[in-house]
């Protein structure tokens, strides 16, 4: 899976895109019970330890701590993400146009999410993008995204990338000039 793939996937959490309010008591309702869940280190993720990771970064990044992520906190937060990348020359670091990609696919994200087009984005606004994704995944919608359903959702997003039988097979795929 290329870097950028895996940015796109990991960019929500990592800005603090996070779910709440009404949201949260419909995702206690959908959440199977502690007991169901494996431990933490199993590589299970719950639908509440998501939310908590989430709510972690977003608190993070609200520097202000105004409930909100300004277009500068949002930044800045990004810039932490990106500055964890290999560094120009070292193995695996992203060409400049790479870079350039992430950064305006976090631009694109910051102002998909900001639904009520303020500048900023609240925690309920922020968090959406995660848990829409989560319930994706999810592919028994227990509340709990397993080892099995994420390598899954991995080798359905690698096919299709290939143009092979993931999304979009059997469709016919349109031809220059026709």
């Amino acid at each position: 899976m290329s870097r950028f793939v895996r940015f796109a996937l990991v960019a929500p959490v990592a800005l603090g895109l996070a779910w709440s309010g009404p949201a949260m008591a419909q995702a206690k309702a959908k959440t199977a019970p502690k007991a169901a869940a494996k431990p933490a280190g199993s590589g299970n993720v719950t639908r509440a330890q998501l939310q908590a990771q989430v709510k972690k970064v977003f608190d993070r990044a609200d520097t202000n701590h105004d409930g909100y992520m300004s277009l500068q906190e949002f930044a800045v937060r990004m810039g932490a993400v990106l500055n964890r990348a290999p560094g120009p020359g070292e193995k695996g670091a992203p060409t400049k146009e790479g870079m350039q990609r992430m950064l305006d696919a976090a631009n694109l994200a910051f102002r998909d999410a900001d639904t009520n087009g303020d500048g900023k984005l609240s925690l309920g606004e922020s968090s959406k993008r995660s848990l829409t994704m989560f319930d994706t995944l999810d592919a028994n919608h227990d509340g709990v995204l397993t080892v099995a359903e994420k390598a899954a959702a991995r080798r359905k997003m690698e096919q299709a990338q290939a143009g092979g039988a993931g999304a979009g097979a059997g469709k016919k795929k349109l031809e220059p000039g026709r």
